[in-house]
């Protein structure tokens, strides 16, 4: 596919005078804004500019906006088709087309930048105007060693040692303007992590990451803040590995976004490069639809279901083996396969539930008629999937769903097959969930010292680091919650505040919205919403683990209750709460009223000030 053509319309081969249709864009910070057409002339530059973005939400095009070229800045003079610096609303094709037009650049002049000019503003970097980019552009930038796929031969087996593991992490192509943030994920045995700590870039580009391990575990890169990040990894225990991530996975985006080509991806273009024990094993999958809401059907009884998987398993195997992978890819892809079938046997009812919702039977979330979905597999039935999966290869492990595959231990047991590495996985599972707690016990880590004493000795580091965080925790931020029936709870806690307007907020720490919405709205505490006569009460339950929960409400201004789960149910079957955050409104007489409504931030404000006001 050409992704750039330039249309010549006078003068040498060398300027840059004519038209580009749909310009290469190097690197971008979001994928919402693109260009389709660049008009270059001797008295003026004009972008043809293309904004995708949800209906009925607003964007705003800065009158700060400028292009640089050959290191020189050229302001924006003027717009068409959207006015600067105001709300436009999308339409209901979520698409907007507008142009504007800055003063002309040098002719020979071969890219230019993009860039708002305020925080937060749209950036690209990179728009070539010559017609000769491609998407190698940084692949030089990787060290030979590192491009090398993995020698052929058998997948190595998994290590299984408690060790530091250090990624160095390198973005290819990186600018400063670019942002120093990038966000990460660990996928490891014990669930993922990570995700809330985003790594600081140097100057150049680079971070580095020490993480401790028991057994194999991958490293995923996002985007956090201004640049758009794609980059993966799998790491071994003790191993020191480079991670090489192509900041020209965010012009990648950009464009297919412009294009309106989802399978938007270059032939050969690979976004990251690792070394290590792992490197470069792998960069194309066959896997199972399983969270589309496409995989099954709702309506299948436990036969037909069967056979279901059974076959989406062999018709993907079947393509595996007719690849042209080396045996270390064949041999991965099949146990991903594997460990996906296991997975769908032991949550038949979560993986048809996706499909019942998706065919728009019921709101995502609703109850499910049990008529509709009772889905049951018979013992003979997981015998016959159980036969596919070798549970005693201890690589399944290195697979997407396998380390995650104790969870389902119980699963197998009460069928009555052996479940090999699993039995070992649901042991450190219960071993690490204890240690969260500081809570482990010799006795939970006999047979886990037997099989696999790594995993004990990770345990063991992790509840004696946890037994002295929590040692260190102010609990006197926690309210303590009034020792009355549940049902009486809420009642309780809003009883002393009488003659102030209340707002409680029920949020949780693992609530992306929830810390979006608090973030959102503390300032206002100390401007607008600045009142003695607002009382801000924070409910959370015992899902908020500490020391997480403790080490976020010390930057939440309010009074913080923490309850069970019999406690905080009694709220949601009060309120009617259909998920979080959740508002409750007390008014100075003491009435609470449920207002989901208020998770709009300006009716949020609006609300409270007129309640004041009363």
């Amino acid at each position: 596919m050409a992704i750039a053509a330039i249309l010549l319309l006078a003068g040498a081969c060398t300027n840059n005078r004519g038209t580009v249709e749909r310009p290469f864009i190097t690197a971008a910070n979001a994928t919402n804004l693109s260009f389709e057409k660049i008009e270059l002339t001797d008295s003026m530059t004009k972008l043809h500019a293309v904004i995708h973005f949800r209906p009925n939400y607003w964007v705003r095009i800065a009158k700060t906006s400028v292009i640089n070229a050959d290191g020189k800045d050229y302001p924006v003079t003027g717009i068409e088709g959207i006015p600067f610096d105001e709300e436009v609303w999308m339409p209901d094709s979520g698409v907007i087309h507008f142009t504007m037009t800055f003063p002309a650049i040098p002719a020979g002049a071969k890219s230019i930048d993009f860039s708002e000019g305020t925080d937060n503003g749209w950036q690209l970097w990179g728009i070539d105007l010559t017609g000769k980019a491609d998407h190698n552009i940084n692949r030089s930038l990787v060290p030979s060693e590192a491009r090398k796929p993995m020698a052929d031969g058998p997948l190595p087996e998994p290590m299984f040692a408690f060790d530091t593991t250090t990624v160095n992490i390198h973005m290819l192509g990186y600018r400063p303007e670019m942002g120093n943030k990038i966000g990460y994920a660990i996928n490891s045995i014990h669930g993922q992590s990570g995700t809330d700590t985003p790594l600081t870039l140097d100057t150049l580009g680079n971070a580095q990451l020490k993480i401790a391990l028991s057994a194999p575990a991958k490293i995923f890169l996002f985007n956090s803040g201004d640049m758009l990040v794609s980059g993966s990894a799998m790491l071994s225990p003790g191993e020191t590995i480079d991670l090489y991530c192509d900041t020209h996975i965010s012009g990648v985006y950009n464009m297919a976004d412009r294009d309106n080509n989802d399978s938007f991806y270059p032939d050969g273009y690979q976004s990251s490069y690792s070394t290590g024990r792992y490197g470069n094993l792998l960069t194309k999958h066959y896997r199972m639809q399983i969270y589309s809401g496409h995989f099954g059907d709702y309506r299948m009884n436990g036969d037909q279901y069967t056979d279901y998987i059974i076959n989406q398993y062999k018709a993907l195997k079947d393509s595996v083996d007719k690849s042209d992978f080396g045996q270390a890819a064949k041999e991965l892809n099949d146990l991903s396969l594997q460990a996906e079938l296991a997975y769908v046997a032991a949550n038949a009812f979560t993986v048809l539930a996706r499909n019942y919702y998706s065919t728009g039977q019921k709101n995502w979330g609703d109850k499910i008629p049990s008529d509709t979905l009772n889905i049951k597999l018979s013992a003979e039935n997981i015998t016959k999937i159980a036969e596919l999966i070798d549970f005693n290869n201890p690589n399944l492990i290195l697979a997407d769903e396998g380390m995650q595959l104790g969870h389902d231990y119980s699963f197998w047991k009460e069928a009555g097959i052996d479940s090999g590495i699993l039995k070992a996985l649901n042991d450190y599972n219960i071993a690490y969930a204890a240690a969260d707690k500081a809570e482990l016990t010799d006795d939970m880590l006999t047979e886990l010292r037997k099989t696999y004493p790594a995993m004990a000795d990770e345990a063991v580091a992790y509840n004696k680091a946890r037994k002295a965080l929590l040692e260190s925790l102010d609990l006197s931020m926690i309210t303590p919650t009034p020792e009355v029936a549940p049902s009486k709870i809420f009642d309780a806690i809003i009883a002393p505040h009488k003659g102030k307007v209340i707002m409680v907020d029920l949020w949780n720490t693992w609530c992306g919205p929830c810390r979006a919405a608090i973030a959102q709205n503390e300032p206002a505490k100390n401007e607008e919403l600045s009142s003695d006569d607002i009382v801000w009460i924070y409910i959370a339950d015992e899902s908020s683990p500490m020391p997480k929960y403790i080490l976020m409400i010390k930057d939440i201004r309010g009074i913080h209750y923490r309850l069970t789960e019999e406690q905080i149910n009694t709220l949601r079957d009060r309120f009617e709460v259909d998920g979080i955050p959740y508002y409750i409104l007390v008014d100075r007489n003491g009435k609470a009223t449920g207002r989901p409504d208020l998770r709009d931030h300006s009716a949020f404000k609006k609300t409270l000030l007129d309640e004041v006001a009363k």
